[in-house]
């Protein structure tokens, strides 16, 4: 894969999306809350989704070290209207990825975690 490392990080995310049909938007957030490269829909805000998974991963972790859960790895939120993907992508970076609700989750995980550990590889 050439090209530079944002352009390789956006690759990633595309074909994420392209491989399953029901991540409507996939976001790289930084460990300060900043998209690093996204895929979304027209009608997602890369910053508001990055803000929203970084406090969600973080109010996860609070949850999991206080009921001695251990180290969070993800993070799933299921909404009427379809669900929320977090994935650790490493100590540095976060996957975000809205799914809908038709989409088959046990398929769209081992997908979003397959694009976490390629993009684990880049950064």
């Amino acid at each position: 894969m050439n090209g530079s490392r944002e352009d390789r990080m956006s690759e990633i995310l595309r074909d994420l999306r392209a491989d399953s049909p029901g991540v409507e938007a996939a976001v790289l957030v930084s460990s300060d809350a900043m998209p690093l490269a996204s895929e979304l829909g027209d009608s997602m805000d890369e910053e508001l989704l990055s803000a929203m998974a970084s406090s969600l991963v973080a109010s996860g972790e609070r949850v999991a070290r206080d009921l001695s859960r251990g180290s969070l790895d993800q993070v799933y939120l299921r909404g009427e209207e379809g669900d929320l993907v977090v994935v650790r992508v490493n100590d540095d970076a976060l996957l975000a990825c809205v799914v809908n609700n038709q989409a088959r989750m046990g398929m769209t995980l081992l997908e979003v975690n397959r694009c976490a550990a390629r993009l684990s590889e880049i950064i």
